[in-house]
């Protein structure tokens, strides 16, 4: 997906009417932390506006997290011996994990915050050893760096319960799966996120990145380092509490000899600090202490089965494992429909392209979308739903040329390339298709479903040629002019 798509998803999921606002606490510390001239009195004199949020504060600074050996009595004191970077962070965090409450989808929130503040903790430590300065950065952003799921299970939550059906069926990472659904992931979600409510470049970069950090291409290497705490964070997590528990030690390991930090960082120590700072942290975010985990038990135990397995054998099965994953990724087709996916689409635009360049001729783009696709879903289910998406992908299969192109671009959208075709004549053939596909009738359990589409069309031509973004953004464009002028009907993209 362009990047212009994903800023129009990102603001579109961002700014709903039902996405929490930002309590004035939380702007005001956001405020706080672009003004670097506020002063340390002032920021004692926003924490006390908050009186259940100075208590917090307070018992976080007299806890082990901060390991202080007096007892702190009061903001300002707080303020002046810990400093003020550590003291909004720990504040600003409080205000935030409020704002997102349980609501009616599948997402597991308390394993979802156990996950942030675990992450939270332990890319804090790291950054103790390995990243100076950066350290109470590394404890807001290990928090936030996933809130990019939370923005997609509450404002789309029946989409998001197709996304974690199909990772769990699919046993697919949930990134991949949030990528087919909706055609990007938490990722950039939250990366955006995080800029709208001010947060420097040196938080949301980190976020849009942390499940690929090396795919990060940034002369700060600063911004590259956190991207990979925030990884190895996450990696850590994945050992304790998913399976396979000895082959994630070995991949946290290697990962810790990749980014240069196995020197550095015991992973016995790290685990042995970080729960013990977490344990008091639990109840601020209404959390458990989860007393059937015994994290060093874990550790012990799967470095005995490294043990007993042979280095060259472990190294052979994570290979063996990341080359799967790297061709789940890759793979040619769409699992529903078995029309081209994303990756596959890419190539194919890049090629034409390529040979309008070179042969002179002029094709078209088509962006589709199926109307009140959501209706289907709620009536009838998902299967039913997915029923539909299979017709529909048979059908562009059936009526369009070999040389054609069509692909699934993510969740009821789909892309096609009419290659060697004038606008006029592909806007015929469109329209033709559209009122076909209205009048075909998909057979589910003994009923008879129906579906339209709205279809926005550019011209790719060798006198105006523009780069796949462009194009893209274009199709998008005359997509949504087409819905605004009532559904099941093609609109062709004009700058006028």
């Amino acid at each position: 997906m362009s990047a212009q798509h994903i800023e129009n998803l990102s603001k579109e999921l961002c700014s709903l009417d039902d996405l929490p606002a930002l309590p004035q606490v939380a702007l005001r510390i956001l405020e706080n932390i672009k003004n670097p001239d506020t002063s340390m009195h002032q920021l004692a004199e926003i924490l006390a506006t908050d009186p259940p949020l100075s208590a917090k504060v307070l018992n976080v600074v007299n806890s082990p997290f901060f390991g202080l050996s007096r007892k702190i009595t009061n903001l300002p004191h707080a303020v002046n011996l810990l400093g003020e970077e550590s003291l909004k962070y720990i504040a600003l965090s409080f205000s935030l994990v409020n704002l997102f409450k349980k609501s009616q989808n599948r997402l597991d929130y308390s394993r979802f915050w156990r996950e942030s503040l675990i992450c939270a903790v332990v890319s804090r430590l790291m950054a103790k050893q390995v990243l100076s300065g950066d350290a109470e950065d590394m404890y807001l952003l290990g928090l936030l760096h996933n809130i990019g799921m939370l923005v997609l299970a509450q404002s789309r939550p029946q989409q998001y319960a197709m996304v974690m059906e199909k990772s769990d069926s699919q046993d697919m990472l949930l990134h991949h799966a949030e990528n087919e659904i909706f055609g990007c992931s938490h990722m950039e979600i939250g990366a955006f996120l995080l800029t709208e409510w001010g947060l420097p470049a040196g938080f949301a970069i980190p976020v849009s990145h942390h499940h690929y950090p090396d795919s990060l291409e940034t002369p700060d290497s600063r911004y590259l380092a956190r991207t990979r705490i925030l990884h190895l964070a996450d990696e850590i997590f994945a050992f304790l509490y998913e399976d396979k528990s000895a082959l994630q030690l070995a991949l946290v390991k290697d990962l810790l000899e990749q980014y240069g930090m196995a020197e550095t960082v015991n992973l016995e120590d790290l685990l042995n600090q970080a729960f013990y700072q977490i344990d008091p942290l639990l109840p601020f975010f209404e959390l458990e202490r989860d007393s059937s985990m015994d994290y060093l038990k874990i550790l012990e135990e799967s470095k005995k089965e490294l043990f007993n397995l042979s280095f060259g054998l472990t190294r052979k099965v994570q290979k063996q494992e990341e080359h799967i994953g790297t061709l789940s990724r890759l793979a040619y087709r769409d699992g529903l429909t078995r029309l081209r996916n994303f990756q596959s689409f890419q190539e194919a635009m890049d090629r034409e392209m390529a040979a309008i360049e070179r042969y002179g001729h002029t094709s078209i783009l088509a962006m589709v979308d199926l109307d009140h696709f959501k209706a289907v879903n709620d009536a009838h289910g998902h299967a039913a739903g997915d029923q539909v998406l299979r017709s529909v992908g048979r059908f562009f299969t059936e009526n369009i040329r070999k040389s054609d192109v069509v692909a699934r671009y993510g969740g009821e959208e789909f892309v096609l390339i009419l290659s060697r075709t004038p606008e006029d004549k592909g806007f015929q053939i469109l329209d033709r298709l559209c009122a076909q596909l209205a009048e075909m009738q998909v057979e589910y359990k003994g009923k008879k479903l129906s579906v339209t589409m709205s279809v926005g069309i550019t011209r790719m031509s060798p006198d105006e040629p523009l780069p796949k973004s462009e194009l893209l953004w274009q199709a998008d464009q005359a997509l949504y002019t087409a819905k605004h002028q009532g559904r099941n009907c093609c609109s062709i993209w004009s700058q006028a």
